[in-house]
């Protein structure tokens, strides 16, 4: 299901914790950057104001409006973006940094990530690198099966001046963890429209990923645990691969 870029810019735009790890990475290897999934331009744009030239790919079209919209009459000359599913994209042009960011790679089926991993192969530079981030399954299973839903913070709608409630739980199957986000915005008359985006990841281990990696002629070279590059392990939030093309 797909969020209202309002709701997302208003519950997620704000976030920076992983925002200096992909300056700092553009910046490691520089030429132009394809991000793939880049919503409503919470990374894109920061990328462009650094001065790097960066094409964006989405399937939202709300979501790429939305970035337009806030594009327009700005400074910034160096985005293009294009609606398109991110393992069936085609470009005229190959790009030194490929990136997957915001826990999208997980929420992929598999026969898409093998799909995404071939089209990135094709649109690399041969000494391009392509980074990947995604939660990371040990950390997951270690969860309880269900967690509560609960209220953690209150925003205010920019459009009209309510609040709007955001509360989160999940619950864990075999393979995948869904985690339900609800948005509670509280009318005056006391009212309470909600919306619920529901988000599934898998639980595959980090093996299967190196697996499908090679196997679309990608080689992983780092795997992070954080944002700070901290080595991976079992209670690490985050999984992020870095891979380039195989020799």
């Amino acid at each position: 299901m797909f969020q209202d870029p309002i709701l997302f810019q208003l519950h997620h735009g704000g976030e920076t914790g992983d925002l200096e790890f992909w300056c700092q990475l553009a910046e490691e290897f520089e030429g132009p950057v394809l991000e793939l999934g880049c919503g409503t331009g919470r990374l894109m744009k920061p990328l462009a104001r650094a001065g790097r030239t960066i094409v964006g790919l989405d399937i939202n079209l709300p979501a790429l409006t939305y970035l337009k919209n806030s594009l327009a009459g700005s400074s910034i000359e160096s985005c293009n973006v294009f609606q398109t599913r991110i393992d069936q994209f085609h470009l005229s042009r190959k790009f030194s940094l490929i990136f997957l960011a915001c826990n999208t790679l997980s929420t992929l089926p598999r026969i898409s990530r093998k799909n995404t991993y071939l089209k990135v192969f094709d649109h690399l530079d041969s000494d391009g690198v392509f980074a990947a981030s995604f939660p990371n399954p040990s950390y997951m299973r270690s969860l309880p099966a269900e967690g509560d839903s609960e209220v953690e913070e209150t925003l205010i709608h920019p459009l009209n001046g309510n609040p709007i409630q955001v509360s989160s739980e999940w619950h864990r199957k075999s393979k995948s963890i869904i985690f339900d986000w609800h948005y509670d915005l509280l009318l005056p008359d006391g009212q309470v429209i909600r919306q619920t985006v529901s988000t599934e990841h898998s639980l595959a281990g980090v093996e299967d990923y190196l697996v499908e990696l090679y196997a679309a002629g990608l080689e992983p070279f780092h795997i992070f645990g954080d944002y700070q590059r901290s080595e991976l392990d079992k209670s690490s939030p985050f999984v992020i691969l870095l891979a380039k093309k195989a020799a």
